[in-house]
C-alpha cells in the first residue's frame, strides 16, 4: 500500500496547489461569511402557487451570510434589521427583500426565460422549444443510486431505449450498454460518451465477447470509472439521428452527454461534503441449489462402490480432493506409531471420510467479506462578477468484497470560468483520477472448438470457486493449518493461491480542457474547445513460487504425471525422453501497459436570432480535429525470484517452450487514429409552431480505405417538429387538462468507423515456430489481415416519429417514440478461399434492420405543502433482424454464452443442440440430421461444422433483452423522503453454466439436479440428467467428453433471461432550517439505502444465479447486494 499512499500524497499536493491557484484567480469574488451576534431571521420561501421551494439560495447583499432553504422551503439566517436579503433559484425571478421583522414569507415568481428548458448536445445548448430530436434529460439528483460509483450503471432503467446489462460488477469493468438495440454486428455497440462537450475516448475497444470474458483487460473497460458521480449535474441521452446529428460518423450507436457541475456568478462560497459507507452482503448458499457436504459424500461413496476411483488413478490425477488426501496418508509411514497415517481398510477410510462429510464448508464465508467501502467527496463553488469556480476532491476506499481484491481511487475536478468582459469568457478545467487496485491473478480464457468448451488456466475466481467446489473440502485442517488438495497435478489451497497469485492495477488519468467564447455581436458568437487527455494503466500479474501455478510447472513426481502434465517442457531433440520442468526457480511476472494520448480541437460559429417575434433562426458551423494514440506493450518474465531481491533466474527451456507453443513472451500493440470533420446545422422556426432543421457533417479518418470515397463520408439529417398547441384550433379547445402536444419526425444517415482496421494489409513481425532447431528459426512477416482498399464506414439510415403530450400544466407528461434503423455496410468476415494466404478478410458486407417503440411517462401525483409524490416509468421494445451477412459461423460460435450471427435473426442469437433424451445407458442423445432428416448421435457432434448447421440447431432467442422497463416513485413528507426503483428486462435467453462432464473430480460440487440423474435402466423415461459414466462405459463408448460438452450446449441447458429487480430503496431525512441556521449550515441530509436487495422474478432454472451476470471466471464478479449509509453536509 506504500505505493498507493505515496501516489495519494502526491495527488493531494498537486490538488492543493491547483486549489490555491484557483483561489488566487478567484480572489476578487471570494467573500468569507462572517457571523455576528445579530437577530435570528427565519422565513419560508414559496412559489406563485404557494408551494414551498427547497434549495433556494438566500444571501445577505453585504456578503456576510448565506443559507439554502430546506425541503419545506424554510430558512434561518443571522442578520440585522434593514439588511437586504437576495433570493435566487433556477426558474424563478431573483428577489431582493429588506428585513423588517424576524419572520419573512417570500413569494418567488416564475421566469419564462429561466424556465426555458434546454438540451445539451455537447456541441450546443439549444432551447428545447426548437429541438427536433429524440432525447431525455436526467438530473443526477433523480437517478442517484447509492453504493454505485460508475455513472453508466446508474442509468439502468432510467431512460427509454437504453439497455444496460451489468455483466460484471468488478470495479473498472464496463456494463454492456446499447441504445435502440445497437447498430453493429461485430464491432462495439456502446454509445458515445461526451463530458462537457468532449468525447470520452475508450481506453480499449471491447466487443460484447470482450466485455463478458472476465479477462484482466475488462478492469479498464469503463471509460467513466475515474469520474466522481458527485461532480455530475445532469445527463442528456440522445437517441435519434436528429439528436445525434452533429456527431455524424461517430453517432451510429447513440450519444450520452454528461454535464458536470460549475460555479454560479455572484454566489457566496458553497462548501459541500458527502460520504457513503456501503456494506456488501456475503452471498448465501440458500440462493444456490448446491449440494451440501453430506449429500456430496453420499455421491462420492456411491462412486467408490462403482469403482470410479482407485489409488493409482488418484495418484496420477490432475485434480483430487478428499480421496487424494486419504490415499496420500495411506502411503505415508509414521515411524513414531509404527503404522501408516491411514490404514487401507474400508473401516478406516469410512472414519476418515466422516470428518469431511460433516465439514459443510461455507466457501462464501471463507472467500467473501462483509467489508465496508467508503466514498468521500469534498467540493466548494461560487463566483463573483468576473469569474465562477468549482473544485472537488473525491476518495474511494474499497477493502474488497472478496479475499484478494481491493481498490483505492482519488479523483479531482477543477473548473474556473473567467469573464473578461460581456463578450469574452474562458473556462479552464481539469478532470483527473489515480487508482490503485488489486485483483486475483488471472490468465485469459481460451475457446476449445474441437471439444466444445471454454477453458481458463489456473482460474481462482472467488465466486466461481465457491459455487463449483465441494463443501466437503476444508480451507484449513484440524490444527488450523492450510489444507491442500490437488489441482493441475500440484498442491492447491484457494487461500494460499489468492495470496501467491495476484494482480496489481495502477491507473492515472488526467484530462485538461479549455473553452473560449467570444460574442462577436448580440447574435453571433465564436467558440473554441481544446482538450488533452493522458491515460496510463499498468497491470502487474505476479505469480509467486508458492503458488499452484508454479508448482504445476514443476509437477513431475511420476512418469504418469510427466506424460500428462502439459506445463512441463518437452525437448523436441530428445525423442522418447520424458518432459521436465523448465521453471524450477522463481515465479512469473507479467506486465501489461495501456496508454492513451488524445488531443481534440473544435472551432465553431453560432448565429441565433428571433425576427419580429415570429421567425427563429439558429445556425451552427464547426470544424474539428481529433488525434488519438493507443499503445499496449506486454512482457512476461519467467524465473523471477520474488524472495531474493527480484533477481531473475531464467531457464532457457521455458522460453523455448513458450516459442514452441506459438506464443511470445513480449509484445507491443500500437494504434493511431486521426480524424477531421466539418459540420453545419440550421434550424428555422415559425411562430413557435413549426420547426425544421437540417444538419450535415463531412468526416475523414485514417482507419478507412485509401480511396476518397472510402475515407471520407458525408452524413446528414432532416427533421421537423409541429407544436400543435400553438395552432389556432387548439387554442379554442385548450383546457386546464391539456397543456402540451408536439409531433416530431427525423430521418438521416449516421455512421461509425467499425471494428476493422485492414484498410491496408496488416503484417505482423513474428518468429517461425515450426522448425525444431532453435538456431534455424528466423524472423518472419505474418499476414494478419488482408488488405481491403475499399474498407469504409458502417452506416445507418434512421427514422424516428415522436409525440410529446402534457396534461394538467405538465404535471403528467407522456412521450412516445417509434423508430426504424436500417444499418448497412456493417463489417463482416468474408471468406476468400485462401486467396492471399488467408481464409477470410474483413469487409463492409452485412446489413441489419431494427425497429422499436419507446414510452416515457412521468407524473407529479401529489404536490402539497408537506407532501409530494412523483412517479416515472419508461418502457421500450424492439425487433431486430440481420438481413445480409456472409459470415459462416461454426456450431461452437452459435451455442456459446454470447451467441452468434445468422441471417434472419437478431444480433447475438443463441442456438442449442437438439437434445433427444437419454438412451438406455443414461447417455445424452442429439439430433444432427440435415435437410429435414433425423440423425441421432451421442458423441459425433462436430463443434467445428459450418455446413447447414441451422438445419439441426434450435434457435432459442437473442442473448440481449429486447424489452426493458423502469419504474420509480419518490415520496416527500416534510423533511422526510422515501424512494424506490424497479427495473426489469425480458426477451432474451441464457446459457446455463456448463457443469456436466464425462468425468468429475471429487472436489467438484454438483447442483441438486444431480440427485435426479440416471441411475438404472428405465430412468431415461423419468429424467434428463445424464449418468455419471464409469470406466466400463467410457471404454465401451469412447470420447464421451464431446458428448457431455454437447449436453452443456443443448436445449436442456437454456434458461429464460427475463427478470424484475428491486434496484434501489432509500429513506432520507433533511435537517430543518431552524437547526441549520443555528450552526451556520446550508444543508444536512442523512440517507439509508439498499441497492440490489432482491429479485422479484427470475427463471427457476437459474438456481439463484444472477440473470445479468456472465459467470466466466477470471476477474468477473456479480453485482452485490449493498446497504448504504450516506451523509451530506453543506456550509
Amino acid at each position: 500500500m506504500y505505493k498507493v499512499y505515496q501516489e495519494v500524497s502526491t495527488m493531494k499536493k498537486i490538488y492543493l496547489l491547483l486549489v490555491v491557484l484557483f483561489f488566487l484567480a478567484s480572489s476578487g469574488s471570494l467573500n468569507a461569511s462572517v457571523y455576528f451576534h445579530q437577530n435570528t431571521i427565519k422565513g419560508k420561501v414559496v412559489d406563485d402557487h404557494n408551494q414551498p421551494l427547497p434549495g433556494v439560495s438566500v444571501r445577505l447583499e453585504n456578503g456576510k451570510g448565506a443559507v439554502v432553504t430546506d425541503g419545506s422551503g424554510a430558512f434561518t439566517i443571522m442578520a440585522n434589521m434593514k439588511d437586504i436579503l437576495i433570493f435566487t433559484f433556477t426558474g424563478m425571478i431573483p428577489k431582493r427583500v429588506t428585513i423588517e421583522r424576524t419572520f419573512l414569507t417570500v413569494t418567488m415568481k416564475s421566469s419564462q426565460e429561466e424556465l426555458q428548458e434546454v438540451v445539451v448536445t455537447g456541441y450546443e445548448t439549444i432551447d428545447k422549444r426548437m429541438f427536433t430530436g429524440a432525447s431525455q434529460n436526467l438530473k443526477m439528483a433523480d437517478i442517484k443510486v447509492e453504493g454505485t460509483t460508475d455513472i453508466s450503471r446508474m442509468l439502468q432503467g432510467r431512460a427509454a431505449g437504453v439497455n444496460i446489462q451489468n455483466v460484471s460488477g468488478t470495479f473498472g469493468s464496463a456494463p454492456k450498454i446499447t441504445i435502440r438495440g445497437g447498430s453493429s454486428i461485430l464491432g462495439q455497440t456502446s454509445p458515445l460518451w461526451v463530458i462537457d462537450g468532449v468525447v470520452r475516448e475508450d481506453i480499449v475497444e471491447q466487443s460484447f465477447n470482450d466485455l463478458t470474458s472476465g479477462n484482466a483487460t475488462t478492469l479498464i473497460g469503463s471509460s467513466l470509472a475515474g469520474i466522481n458521480t458527485s461532480d455530475i449535474d445532469k445527463i442528456d441521452v440522445l437517441r435519434d439521428a436528429a439528436a445525434t446529428s452533429l456527431y455524424g460518423a461517430r453517432a451510429l450507436n447513440g450519444v450520452i452527454v454528461i454535464t458536470t457541475k460549475k460555479g454560479k456568478k455572484n454566489a457566496p462560497v458553497a462548501v459541500n461534503y458527502n460520504n457513503e459507507f456501503s456494506m456488501r452482503t456475503i452471498p448465501s448458499y440458500d440462493n444456490f441449489d448446491i449440494l451440501n457436504s453430506y449429500e456430496s459424500m453420499g455421491m462420492l461413496k456411491e462412486e467408490l462402490e462403482k469403482g470410479f476411483y482407485n489409488m493409482s488413478d488418484i495418484a496420477g490425477s490432475a485434480n483430487s480432493g478428499v480421496l487424494g488426501i486419504a490415499y496420500r496418508k495411506m502411503g505415508i509411514y509414521d515411524e513414531a506409531s509404527q503404522s501408516f497415517q491411514l490404514k487401507n481398510t474400508p473401516q478406516d477410510l469410512n472414519r476418515f471420510l466422516q470428518t469431511y462429510e460433516k465439514a459443510n464448508t461455507n466457501w462464501f464465508q471463507t472467500l467473501f467479506k462483509n467489508s465496508i467501502s467508503q466514498t468521500h467527496s469534498f467540493s466548494f463553488s461560487g463566483g463573483g462578477d468576473k469569474n465562477t469556480y468549482y473544485a472537488s476532491l473525491g476518495y474511494l476506499h474499497d477493502p474488497g468484497w472478496t479475499v484478494g481484491e481491493k481498490v483505492d481511487q482519488l479523483t479531482v475536478n477543477l473548473k474556473n470560468t473567467f469573464f473578461f468582459s460581456d463578450k469574452v469568457d474562458l473556462t479552464l478545467s481539469m478532470l483527473g483520477s489515480i487508482r490503485d487496485q488489486q485483483a486475483p491473478g488471472t490468465f485469459d480464457s481460451q475457446n476449445d472448438t474441437y471439444y466444445g468448451k471454454v477453458t481458463r488456466d489456473f482460474d481462482i475466481n472467488p465466486f466461481g470457486y465457491a459455487i463449483s467446489t465441494s463443501r466437503m473440502l476444508r480451507p484449513k485442517d484440524n490444527n488450523g493449518n492450510l489444507e491442500y488438495y490437488t489441482a493441475n497435478f500440484a498442491p492447491f489451497n484457494i487461500l494460499n493461491e489468492l495470496d501467491n497469485n495476484k494482480m496489481d492495477i495502477g491507473v492515472k488519468d488526467f484530462q485538461f480542457q479549455a473553452d473560449f467564447k467570444y460574442k462577436i455581436t448580440s447574435k453571433i458568437d465564436f467558440s473554441t474547445v481544446g482538450s488533452a487527455r493522458f491515460f496510463n494503466s499498468t497491470r502487474e500479474h505476479k505469480v509467486y513460487e508458492g503458488s499452484n501455478t508454479i508448482m504445476a510447472y514443476n509437477a513431475a513426481s511420476s512418469q504418469q504425471i510427466r506424460n500428462s502434465n502439459r506445463f512441463l517442457y518437452t525437448d523436441l531433440d530428445k525423442i522418447g525422453f520424458l518432459p521436465i520442468s523448465a521453471l524450477e526457480n522463481g515465479g512469473i511476472y507479467k506486465k501489461t501497459d495501456n496508454s492513451l494520448l488524445s488531443y481534440y480541437v473544435r472551432n465553431s460559429l453560432h448565429y441565433a436570432d428571433r425576427i419580429n417575434d415570429t421567425h427563429d433562426i439558429d445556425v451552427l458551423a464547426a470544424q474539428e480535429v481529433r488525434f488519438v494514440n493507443r499503445e499496449s506493450p506486454q512482457f512476461t518474465g519467467y524465473g523471477i525470484q520474488y524472495d531474493r531481491g527480484y533477481v531473475p533466474f531464467t531457464d532457457p527451456h521455458i522460453i523455448e517452450k513458450v516459442i514452441n507453443e506459438g506464443q511470445s513472451y513480449f509484445n507491443l500493440d500500437r494504434f493511431r487514429e486521426r480524424t477531421v470533420a466539418f459540420l453545419i446545422k440550421t434550424t428555422y422556426g415559425y411562430k413557435n409552431r413549426y420547426f425544421a432543421s437540417f444538419s450535415g457533417r463531412y468526416d475523414g479518418s485514417n482507419r478507412q480505405g485509401e480511396s476518397p470515397k472510402s475515407r471520407w463520408i458525408p452524413t446528414w439529417t432532416l427533421s421537423a417538429k409541429w407544436n400543435v398547441m400553438e395552432e389556432t384550433f387548439m387554442q379554442k379547445v385548450k383546457s386546464p387538462i391539456w397543456s402540451d402536444f408536439q409531433v416530431r419526425y427525423s430521418y438521416g444517415l449516421t455512421a461509425n468507423t467499425g471494428p476493422a482496421t485492414n484498410a491496408y494489409a496488416i503484417f505482423t513481425n513474428a518468429i517461425s515456430t515450426n522448425r525444431r532447431q532453435p538456431d534455424t528459426r528466423e524472423s518472419i512477416l505474418d499476414i494478419t489481415a488482408l488488405r481491403n482498399a475499399d474498407l469504409t464506414w458502417e452506416k445507418q439510415y434512421a427514422s424516428n416519429l415522436g409525440v410529446d403530450l402534457g396534461f394538467f400544466s405538465n404535471n403528467l407528461t407522456l412521450s412516445v417514440e417509434a423508430y426504424q434503423n436500417k444499418s448497412f455496410d456493417l463489417i463482416d468476415n468474408v471468406q476468400v478461399g485462401g486467396i492471399g494466404g488467408e481464409l477470410e478478410k474483413s469487409a463492409n458486407n452485412a446489413d441489419m434492420k431494427t425497429r422499436g417503440l419507446e414510452v416515457t411517462l412521468s407524473s407529479n401525483n401529489i404536490h402539497k405543502k408537506d407532501f409530494t409524490w412523483t412517479s416515472a416509468v419508461n418502457f421500450s421494445v424492439y425487433h431486430q433482424e440481420i438481413t445480409k451477412i456472409k459470415l459462416r459461423p461454426n456450431v461452437f460460435d452459435l451455442v456459446t454464452d454470447n451467441g452468434g450471427n445468422i441471417i434472419g435473426k437478431p444480433r447475438n442469437s443463441l442456438y442449442s443442440l437438439d437434445f433427444r433424451g437419454l438412451n438406455d445407458q443414461g447417455l445424452p442423445q442429439f439430433n444432427i440430421g440435415k435437410d429435414g432428416k433425423e440423425d441421432i448421435t451421442i458423441k459425433d457432434v462436430d463443434m467445428q461444422d459450418r455446413d447447414k448447421i441451422t438445419d439441426y440447431l434450435k434457435y432459442e432467442g437473442a442473448v440481449d433483452p429486447n424489452l426493458t422497463v423502469g419504474f420509480s416513485n419518490t415520496f416527500r413528507y416534510k423533511n422526510w423522503n422515501f424512494s424506490f426503483f424497479l427495473y426489469g428486462s425480458a426477451g432474451n435467453k441464457m446459457r446455463l453454466k456448463p457443469i456436466y462432464s464425462d468425468s468429475y473430480s471429487e472436489s467438484f460440487v454438483p447442483s441438486r439436479d444431480f440427485v435426479n440423474r440416471w441411475l438404472l435402466p428405465g430412468d431415461e423415461n423419468k429424467t434428463n440428467i445424464p449418468v455419471i459414466p464409469d470406466k466400463r462405459l467410457r471404454n465401451q463408448i469412447g470420447d464421451l467428453e464431446r458428448a457431455y460438452n454437447a449436453y452443456n450446449f443443448s436445449t436442456e441447458r437454456v434458461a429464460n433471461g427475463s427478470y424484475i429487480r428491486v434496484r434501489n430503496i432509500a429513506l432520507g431525512y433533511n435537517l430543518p432550517s431552524s437547526l441549520l441556521g443555528k450552526y451556520h449550515l446550508t444543508n444536512v441530509a442523512l440517507r439509508v439505502a439498499a441497492t440490489n436487495p432482491f429479485l422479484l422474478y427470475s427463471d427457476s432454472k437459474l438456481n439463484g444465479a444472477d440473470p445479468e451476470f456472465f459467470d466466466t471466471g477470471g476477474v468477473a464478479l456479480p453485482i452485490p447486494k449493498q446497504y448504504i449509509l450516506s451523509l451530506i453536509v453543506g456550509f
